[in-house]
């Protein structure tokens, strides 16, 4: 393995061992007369990634307690059945755990629908958000791009018209004048 690093050369390094050529900050420092590297600190994030994280967090937070609170009636409900039923006082065991279990597939489903509802509105609002950085990023880029491209279109007309043409046209008659001149020496170094 050869590595370069500013005017050393490190060939074939073992992991265990040590250069003694190179110290340890001349591997970390750039070349003499190269730009050192920016280390950028990271970014704050912006008020609107801040207020989407807390959002998110929240939402989270609501979904778990409701399906906590979910849990919870279904166990209250469970234990007033059976309750019930013991008692006389209701329908047999057997009716009751198809009950609690008909009014939890309903319970999950109306929940489900709720989380589908609430996330087809957080996906309206992320198309709005992409329509939105097109129609006021993407566009003015695409369009600055067309510019600099008609840009270098008229200065390739140009060039072709004013400088390439003439050159050509030029050459074409050098060339031209050249063939005269070579036949009038063979014309005459055929007459002696």
């Amino acid at each position: 393995m050869l590595e370069v690093c500013g005017s050393k050369r490190l060939d074939n390094l073992d992991m265990d061992t040590q250069p003694d050529a190179v110290s340890a900050t001349e591997l970390r420092s750039p070349p003499k007369g190269a730009a050192p590297a920016v280390v950028e600190p990271p970014a704050e994030p912006s008020p609107a990634e801040l207020r989407a994280r807390r959002l998110l967090i929240t939402g989270l937070v609501v979904a778990g307690l409701l399906l906590l609170g979910l849990v919870a009636l279904l166990v209250f409900l469970s234990l007033d059945a059976y309750q019930a039923a013991y008692t006389g006082a209701g329908p047999s065991p057997g009716a009751v755990v198809v009950q609690l279990l008909r009014d939890a597939a309903i319970i999950f489903v109306a929940f489900e629908t709720l989380l589908i509802g609430i996330l087809l509105i957080i996906l309206i609002l992320q198309v709005q958000s992409l329509v939105v950085l097109l129609r006021d990023e993407i566009k003015p880029m695409l369009e600055a791009a067309n510019e600099t491209l008609a840009t270098v279109r008229g200065t390739t007309r140009f060039v072709s018209h004013n400088v390439v043409s003439p050159v050509m046209k030029w050459s074409g008659y050098l060339a031209g004048l050249r063939r005269i001149v070579r036949e009038i020496s063979g014309l005459r170094e055929s007459e002696e």
